[in-house]
């Protein structure tokens, strides 16, 4: 996936600046529309695009890397589901 790590900058970005690690999972909607209404249209699209494309490929393990790495959490591949299908469902809110 190290390749592929240019294709997720705006989901890294999301992690560093607005679901670090001293955000608790409870506030993840609120960061979720604080990004929605500071950041442009093209930053939404690219974050939308993104998670989906993690959504496809299914690889669970690379993407705990990529987790662990830029939001310092440690995510078993029930909980990345339901992080990025809360993040989707609250973008399209």
């Amino acid at each position: 996936m190290k390749e592929k790590e240019v294709n997720l900058g705006t989901f890294k970005y999301f992690l560093e600046c607005y679901f670090n690690v001293s955000a608790n999972y409870d506030e993840l909607k609120k960061n979720v529309r604080d990004f929605k209404d500071n950041e442009n249209i093209e930053s939404y699209r690219k974050l939308k695009e993104e998670l989906k494309y993690i959504l496809e490929l299914g690889d669970w393990g690379a993407i705990q890397e990529f987790i662990k790495k830029y939001g310092m959490r440690r995510m078993n591949e029930d909980k990345i589901k339901w992080l990025i299908k809360t993040i989707l469902n609250t973008l399209d809110y």
